[in-house]
């Protein structure tokens, strides 16, 4: 079993830095400037900037686990587990900006569905790369992005 860890460039760092400031600074002029409604509609909109960061926290990539049988996404809370059997190409990504459908932009990395229909948990966009499975298509990055690619082709050469 081998681990490669997944960390956040200084631009998702710096763009999750700038979005909780400006989501502190609504919530609090929310409190302050609307005295008749600012109590209620501060706490409804606190608990959904709340609740929208702590899933974006949760689906962040922490790591890569490379097992006997399956290569393991680990999130901050949670897992994707991708047998090794169910892929079928893996491939190296350049730079990019992630056109997506839904998702992050940048808080805590680019989470989500991107247009061409991958799941997307990329914290570097300059170390990404994509495993295409039967089902799906994972985007995601690796601090030791061309180690990881020719550890996977290894354990999928030896598989066959």
């Amino acid at each position: 079993m081998k681990n490669y860890s997944s960390k956040s460039s200084l631009s998702v760092k710096l763009i999750t830095i700038g979005i909780v400031i400006v989501m502190g600074i609504v919530v609090l002029s929310i409190f302050t400037i609307n005295e008749k409604y600012g109590k209620i509609s501060g706490i409804i909109i606190s608990l959904i900037i709340l609740s929208t960061l702590i899933y974006f926290f949760a689906n962040s990539l922490k790591e890569i686990i490379i097992g006997e049988k399956n290569l393991t996404l680990e999130k901050n809370i949670g897992k994707i587990e991708i047998p090794f059997s169910d892929i079928i190409k893996i491939e190296k990504l350049d730079f990019s900006n992630l056109s997506m459908t839904y998702g992050s932009k940048g808080v805590f990395g680019y989470i989500g569905n991107t247009m061409d229909d991958s799941i997307s948990m990329v914290n570097d966009r300059k170390n990404m790369l994509r495993i295409i499975t039967n089902e799906k298509k994972y985007t995601f990055s690796s601090d030791n992005r061309e180690e990881l690619i020719s550890e996977i082709k290894n354990v999928l050469q030896h598989r066959v």
